[in-house]
């Protein structure tokens, strides 16, 4: 689910903040999906 979402977020559909916001239990597992995939920069907390 964390993969799913962190892509999602690449691709504009949510953000960061709101996905984080909902399911924080995932922050881990998307920040290391976002870091894995080069795009630290989506991270915002």
């Amino acid at each position: 689910m964390a993969a799913y979402m962190g892509q999602r977020i690449i691709d504009g559909v949510y953000t960061y903040d709101y996905v984080i916001g909902k399911r924080p239990d995932l922050k881990e597992g998307i920040d290391t999906y976002l870091t894995d995939e080069g795009r630290e920069d989506l991270i915002t907390q």
